[in-house]
Formats: C-alpha cells, structure tokens, sequence
C-alpha cells in the first residue's frame, strides 16, 4: 500500500516541510510539474523541476553542480536532485523537505510546481 500527498513548492532556497516521513531504504516517487523561475540575474528564464538545461548551479547553492532551478530534496543532512521525477529508496530517516535549487543570496523568483510524493510501505 501506498501514501499520497501533494504539496506545492515555492521557488525559493528556504527549506519547506512536506510533513512527509520516510525511512531510510523505503520506495519514493516525488513527481513534479509546473514552471517557475529562479532568479537569473536581469533576465526571466522560465523552466520545470528539471531546472535551466546545462546551467549547473555554483558552490553557493543548494546544491552545487544540479541544474539551476531544479526540485531538490532533503531528507536529514542528505541532500538530493529531484527534477521531474524521482523514484529510488529514500536515502535517509526523516522529514522530507524541498526547494528550489537556488544561492540563498538571489531573491526574485516566480511561479510554483506541484509535488507528488508517494511512498510504499516496507512489503
């Protein structure tokens, strides 16, 4: 059997709680659609939960060498790319959280995606 939750996720660095758990090993599907927009620097560039194409992010981001603007999870201290789809074992006990892939430091971003997080339980 399965749990399903949607959640919608702001575009931006701050961390936003699913209020789902998982355990370390368990299935997890997150899904996701919508475009918005990270903040490239005087220019729009709208894009999915796959980020800006071949524009990896700097070592002031999330997470450093994933794609600008891409979905990306934490789960614990375990930071992951999510994108438009992502379905593994969770790598971590724990809340999991979401973001955009975005410096902390930028702060003009726009739209939204929806997430869909599915996890199994242990069979």
């Amino acid at each position: 059997m399965a749990l399903t939750v949607i959640r919608t996720a702001r575009p931006s660095s701050a961390w936003q709680e699913s209020y789902v758990r998982v355990e370390k090993g368990q299935r997890l599907i997150i899904d996701a659609e919508g475009a918005w927009s990270p903040d490239l620097q005087n220019r729009t560039g709208w894009c999915g939960a796959d980020g800006v194409p071949k524009t990896p992010g700097s070592s002031d981001y999330l997470l450093p060498g994933t794609n600008i603007g891409a979905l990306i999870a934490k789960i614990g201290d375990v930071v992951f790319a999510v994108g438009s789809r992502y379905d593994n074992p969770a790598p971590a006990d724990g809340v999991i959280f979401l973001a955009m892939n975005e410096s902390p430091n930028n702060n003009n971003q726009a739209g939204s995606l929806l997430a869909q997080i599915i996890i199994f339980d242990d069979e």
